[in-house]
């Protein structure tokens, strides 16, 4: 970072901004609002204790003793969560691509005007040369690492959530937590274990969409394979501090700021 600022201005410490603003609206809708209505049917169809005895009977034949009614409080936000994740990173995938450009090269005499206009430049010899669809690139590696972190995130938020409002209860006679807090303090810790259990995928899409030279069709696991056997397995996990700093406090102020908005709202 002290290198970046001292030889790029302290300006480029925000290159990639913009396009982080203008992703970040419909991204965000998408996956909150995706996330609580995918959650809330799933709940209502796996979980049958506010159902009739005879409505449970025609509703669900096969679901007691199995693996999903046992686990039907973890399979709906998991399945939430991964499904939310695909349709947000599928529809803002090319800002994706234009923002992780921005940040990946330097800046010149130009400024960032020069800069915004050559990576738009880059990025239009690119389409015309191999098509509309590399707009895409890097999007299965995106869906590799963003998937499983948003299907874990969300059931270690829910779970720690729960545990931490479990244990204020019966800790004091009168909870000492507010709902922020608790929201706060679960957001960041299930985002550091989502973010330390995936950051080999994002070292691959990473790599994959900053590569001009890299094909497209690269698959995740042949350019994962490939890192590891380059720079040891090591290199899967390079950046996890950077990544684990950014993410966990990212989520935290997110979702706690969304369960008190929704609150307000509701």
């Amino acid at each position: 970072v002290k290198k970046i600022a001292r030889y790029e201005g302290a300006s480029s410490l925000w290159r990639g901004l913009s396009p982080t603003l203008v992703m970040s609206i419909p991204a965000t809708v998408i996956y909150f609002v995706g996330y609580d209505y995918l959650k809330d049917v799933l709940s209502e169809k796996l979980n049958p204790i506010h159902k009739t005895p005879s409505s449970l009977a025609t509703t669900h034949p096969l679901l007691n003793g199995t693996f999903v009614y046992e686990y039907r409080e973890t399979l709906a936000p998991l399945l939430a969560g991964g499904f939310a994740r695909t349709v947000a990173a599928t529809v803002i995938s090319p800002l994706e691509l234009f923002r992780t450009r921005m940040q990946s090269v330097h800046t010149d005499t130009k400024g960032n005007a020069g800069l915004f206009r050559g990576v738009a430049q880059g990025i239009v010899a690119m389409v015309r040369s191999e098509g509309v669809l590399s707009l895409w690139r890097g999007l299965t590696p995106t869906l590799w690492r963003d998937v499983p972190f948003s299907a874990i995130y969300w059931v270690g938020y829910e779970n720690i959530k729960k545990t931490i409002t479990t244990w204020d209860k019966n800790k004091h006679t009168k909870p000492v937590l507010n709902e922020f807090e608790i929201a706060f303090t679960s957001g960041a810790i299930s985002g550091m274990i989502a973010a330390t259990l995936t950051t080999p995928f994002d070292v691959a899409k990473t790599r994959r969409q900053v590569d001009m030279m890299q094909p497209v069709h690269t698959k995740i696991m042949s350019l994962m394979r490939a890192i590891a056997r380059e720079e040891g397995y090591r290199g899967l996990w390079r950046g996890l501090t950077a990544r684990v700093a950014k993410i966990a406090p990212s989520c935290a102020i997110m979702i706690s700021s969304y369960e008190i908005g929704k609150k307000a709202l509701s």
